[in-house]
């Protein structure tokens, strides 16, 4: 007999492009869960709150809980307006919440969106900090969704997100290997607001552009890429390390962006590369860099296997929809979370409880 959910999923990334809301509804199956996103919506954030989460790094203790305690008053009002307008009773609600900081090498990772907020403004189980655990278990604390990649998309060999940072997903046989590569959209999006652009819309800047080899060849040197996995990325790394390399280069925006695509396609490629056995592997890309067709050229130019980019609602949703699994499996007190991937002492069952009835 078969048991069916319905789940609603959170994901805001480091690019601050906005917070993807996703109802998504799983069945069990003998062969497995089946899943579909049922609605979804993408709220981009205000001018105010993309500021205000940039500069969260910065703030003191009693900003940090005030901004902690706000924004997830924001997500429970945007969920509840969500749930009313489509008229939907979800079991519970998963969010990942928005970082602000991760380093993992000082044993701590922090994203805001207070949980409790969200329970108590539409009195749904909300689980969320899924992170934290798994550095207390000695691991990265990311990436999280291979957890839910091994379940719902194990019949690809690779799963890429393209988002703020790239992640892969590499199903090696028995054993699940994930890491973070290196940031794009981060970098992309870095680059265009300095001239007042929110993105790069279909790579048409980049496409202007040229390579350059000095910046190509500084950004490939970055140390982060001659380390093992598993490894993880978050804004403070890119701010401290490859921003100055595109702040002092003196190249235009249009090269800059067609370098950082370069870079990009490059450490992808060279991973691909490495894990690739044979030429039937299939790349499966997901996250907002999918809708970049230079970056998405360049990668197949340098990778010696099949890409499919799926329809335009997975591209957008799947983190979202995969954050809706990881609760779920908390609700079925089942494993969520890798050690293979992260890293921890052993697999365990990330994320915190905040009860809505």
């Amino acid at each position: 007999m078969s048991q069916s959910y319905r789940v609603i999923g959170l994901m805001s990334g480091t690019s601050l492009d906005g917070v993807d809301i996703a109802c998504c509804s799983f069945e069990l199956k003998k062969n497995g869960w089946e899943y579909r996103i049922e609605q979804a919506e993408t709220v981009a954030y205000s001018k105010e709150w993309k500021l205000q989460l940039v500069s969260m790094m910065d703030s003191t203790a009693v900003d940090y809980l005030k901004s902690h305690v706000a924004f997830g008053k924001y997500y429970g009002e945007l969920i509840q307006s969500f749930i009313q307008r489509n008229k939907i009773t979800p079991v519970l609600i998963a969010s990942h919440g928005h970082t602000v900081f991760h380093q993992p090498q000082n044993g701590f990772t922090a994203q805001i969106g207070d949980g409790s907020q969200i329970a108590a403004i539409t009195g749904i189980d909300t689980i969320c900090d899924f992170r934290s655990k798994d550095l207390a278990l000695g691991g990265q604390g990311a990436p999280l969704v291979p957890g839910g990649e091994v379940m719902l998309f194990s019949r690809y060999r690779f799963c890429l997100n393209l988002g703020g940072i790239a992640n892969i997903t590499i199903l090696n046989g028995t054993q699940t290997v994930a890491f973070d590569i290196c940031p794009v959209n981060m970098a992309l999006n870095y680059l265009t607001n300095k001239i007042g652009m929110d993105y790069d819309k279909d790579g048409l800047l980049a496409a202007k552009g040229k390579v350059s080899e000095p910046l190509l060849k500084e950004l490939n040197n970055l140390s982060f890429y001659k380390k093992t996995f598993p490894k993880s990325l978050g804004r403070e790394w890119f701010e401290q390390e490859m921003q100055p390399l595109l702040d002092h280069s003196g190249f235009s925006m249009e090269d800059k962006l067609a370098t950082v695509c370069e870079h990009v396609a490059l450490q992808i490629a060279g991973i691909i590369n490495q894990f690739s056995t044979v030429t039937s592997d299939v790349l499966f890309i997901t996250g907002g860099g999918a809708f970049n067709p230079v970056l998405i050229s360049k990668l197949s130019q340098h990778s010696a296997v099949k890409i499919e980019v799926p329809d335009k609602i997975t591209i957008a949703y799947k983190e979202a929809l995969i954050f809706a699994f990881l609760g779920l499996l908390y609700h079925r007190n089942e494993m969520n979370v890798l050690c293979s991937v992260t890293g921890a002492n052993r697999n365990h069952i990330g994320g915190a409880l905040y009860k809505g009835s």
